[in-house]
């Protein structure tokens, strides 16, 4: 039998900044003398950390098992002055909540992390070697990691609430309206939450932001079945097809042709269909190095006055996204609201169908209640503000798949709005 409780440290290092190459540092703990399988009943229960940073919004933590699955703990948070983890502790219920919406210090709390700790306990052999990787994703600061620390214990480490629906259990799924056959589709809304919480106009003159807006936007699915994108390993630069590792003639990477999978419920069985809908491609900037989905949300800053037409000030580039779950929607936080309504695990049928761990060319996608978080200082989530903008109040949208390329079940709450008052433009 497992031990009640036991703990794992180790030593750190120096983390290295940024300095255009992509550097991952990457620091290993040995785990023995546990025995039985990381899940329901016994798991890795926490994870703490002491980083000494003059500014951890540089800084992308990840912690990858024996088995090679990789979560995220925490990924630029903090804001642009915030400094230090110290003891700064990472469990899936943290008392301390979202590590992405706290406010520093990071001192002696337990934060929910940016990714979902069951994708660890996942029925593996807790034995053997695990990482803390970093990778410090922009110049000028550097720190070190003085220690991090593996608990294991005794519980229910499992978030998912229900008997999942998925290919190997179709009994379990559930079409809307009881019907005998259905599409099982999904739907995409903003959690505006995380937007409200992380939104920030940073003045003309800042020395890393001038002029932008960032902003936060979590996507969830609140439909019937999974958003999942598969590959179609057909590579193309331009109109021109090539091979995967081509290197397109304006030095971009080439674009792959995706495929949505819908499943299909009847009479308790599951089947599906591959349509296709984009495209993705490798993303090489600094906290990516990863697959991304194109044209996924659009950004745009819109002035309202009356008796005129609305006026799109600032308009972002249709930003591409990886697809995976960061987090997963549960009744208790209502964290997962749209309209009044909290969605999660009591109200959504098919709850917990789909597994989405990792941005890969093969395969991305978002569960059935789950969802996927871009922060503020993510690459790509701001709004260029035009020189001189006047000081008053303005509409900020994020809009889901503007192209309209995926199928999903409701189109009408692709679209989020939020009043922003700017004021710290040049006049």
């Amino acid at each position: 039998m497992p031990l009640f409780a036991q703990s794992f440290i180790a030593p750190g290092g120096r983390i290295s900044d940024y300095s255009g190459p992509l550097i991952v540092d990457s620091f290993p703990i040995q785990v023995n003398g546990l025995s039985g399988h990381l899940g329901d009943g016994f798991g890795l229960g926490k994870v703490c950390i002491t980083i000494i940073h003059p500014r951890v919004s540089d800084i992308k933590v990840e912690l990858q098992s024996p088995d090679g699955s990789t979560i995220w703990l925490t990924n630029r948070n903090g804001g642009a002055e915030a400094r230090d983890y110290y003891q700064a502790c990472f469990r899936m219920n943290g008392f301390s909540g979202y590590i992405h919406q706290a406010n520093p210090p990071f001192v002696n709390g337990e934060y929910i992390p940016d990714g979902r700790m069951s994708f660890l306990n996942n029925g593996q052999n807790p034995n053997g070697t695990w990482w803390l990787r970093i990778r410090d994703l922009r110049e000028g600061e550097t720190g070190t990691l003085n220690s991090f620390t593996l608990h294991f214990e005794e519980g229910d480490y499992s978030d998912e609430k229900q008997r999942p629906c998925n290919e190997n259990y179709p009994e379990a799924c559930q079409c809307p309206d009881l019907t005998d056959s259905c599409d099982l589709l999904p739907d995409f809304i903003i959690l505006e939450r995380f937007t409200r919480s992380q939104i920030k106009e940073y003045p003309f003159d800042h020395p890393y932001y001038g002029g932008q807006l960032r902003f936060a936007a979590t996507i969830a699915n609140i439909g019937d079945g999974p958003m999942e994108t598969r590959g179609s390993d057909r590579w193309y630069c331009g109109e021109e097809e090539v091979v995967q590792n081509s290197i397109c003639p304006d030095w971009e990477y080439p674009r792959q042709v995706l495929t949505q999978r819908i499943y299909h419920l009847a009479d308790g069985q599951l089947s599906w269909e591959d349509r296709r809908a984009g495209f993705n491609y490798y993303d090489d900037k600094p906290g990516h190095d990863h697959f991304h989905v194109d044209d996924w949300v659009e950004f745009r800053l819109v002035k309202e006055e009356e008796e005129k037409q609305p006026t799109i000030i600032a308009e972002g580039r249709k930003v591409s996204y990886c697809l995976f779950d960061t987090g997963i929607c549960n009744n208790a936080d209502s964290l997962c609201t749209w309209q009044g309504q909290v969605f999660g695990e009591k109200n959504l049928s098919n709850y917990g169908f789909g597994h989405y761990a990792s941005c890969n060319a093969e395969q991305q996608g978002i569960s059935v209640g789950g969802y996927d978080t871009y922060g503020m200082l993510y690459e790509g989530q701001y709004l260029q503000l035009p020189k001189g903008l006047a000081s008053g109040e303005y509409w900020l949208e994020i809009e889901i798949d503007p192209l309209q390329l995926f199928y999903e079940k409701d189109r009408s709450n692709n679209l989020f709005r939020m009043p922003v008052v700017i004021e710290h433009q040049e006049q």
